[in-house]
């Protein structure tokens, strides 16, 4: 029983390693997002965007691991075809087009779920809802902060007029550095990540070793009340310093 207690120190300890080494990583980000700030102030990055709607109430699917999963990958994609889709957004409004026809001559050949939103948003838009709400309605859906920008920067253009490339190709700018610096995060991170599996894999793995080796030997960690104490005991630490590793292994990038 004292082995399974001290399997699950020794992970939460390797946790803590981990932790601290991507409590650095986070200070490096707060710093980066301070100069962006100022960036902001000063007219040289797209301003953040304050949420004027809500969000839809999760559903309890929503909170399903592959569930989760698919929504990070959604939103992944969306985040990586946004810049080049923008780019070709700004072509068209060089050559003459109106936003609303640029963005529709686009989404076509734009894959998904980036090309279905544009073309949604366009439908929305000829139907009479301004582009910049129909964007901000899809960024709540979708809880992409990029999408927030859009609607911001299309907003912007509306209340204010000026050039609508030299907008647009400021944004360009910003989410390319913000994807970047994702990238950047997501391999910097690995280490985390990885531990965050081995701290969960490494006590059910080593006590199935011992009980293979020696059988019986796992007995008193379910038969005897001081050994449940001391199970339900790693156990809890384990999926502390789990959740904790995978917190820390995921900074979030604000614009």
């Amino acid at each position: 029983m004292i082995t399974g207690l001290s399997i699950g120190f020794t992970a939460l300890a390797w946790g803590m390693a981990a932790g601290i080494g991507i409590w650095s990583l986070r200070q490096i980000l707060w710093q980066r997002r301070v100069r962006l700030r100022s960036r902001q102030q000063v007219g040289l990055a797209a301003a953040p965007i304050h949420r004027s709607r809500q969000r839809p109430a999760p559903k309890w699917r929503d909170y399903l691991p592959w569930q989760r999963r698919a929504q990070r990958l959604r939103r992944q994609a969306i985040a990586q075809d946004l810049g080049p889709t923008l780019m070709l957004v700004i072509g068209q409004l060089q050559v003459g087009r109106g936003v609303v026809a640029a963005i529709a001559e686009v989404a076509g050949s734009t894959p998904p779920p980036l090309g279905a939103i544009l073309t949604e948003a366009v439908s929305e838009a000829r139907l009479g809802t301004p582009l910049e709400v129909v964007f901000a309605e899809m960024a709540a859906k979708e809880d992409e902060p990029h999408l927030e920008i859009l609607s911001s920067a299309l907003g912007l253009h509306a209340r204010h007029g000026g050039s609508i490339v030299e907008i647009m190709q400021v944004l360009v700018e910003t989410i390319e550095e913000e994807e970047s610096l994702s990238r950047d995060i997501r391999s910097l991170t690995a280490d985390g990540r990885l531990s965050a599996r081995v701290l969960m894999a490494m006590p059910p793995l080593s006590l199935a070793a011992i009980s293979l080796a020696s059988p019986g030997y796992a007995l008193p960690l379910i038969n005897e009340p001081l050994g449940r104490a001391f199970a339900v005991t790693g156990i809890v630490l384990g999926l502390i310093g789990w959740r904790w590793l995978a917190y820390l292994a995921k900074p979030q990038v604000q614009l």
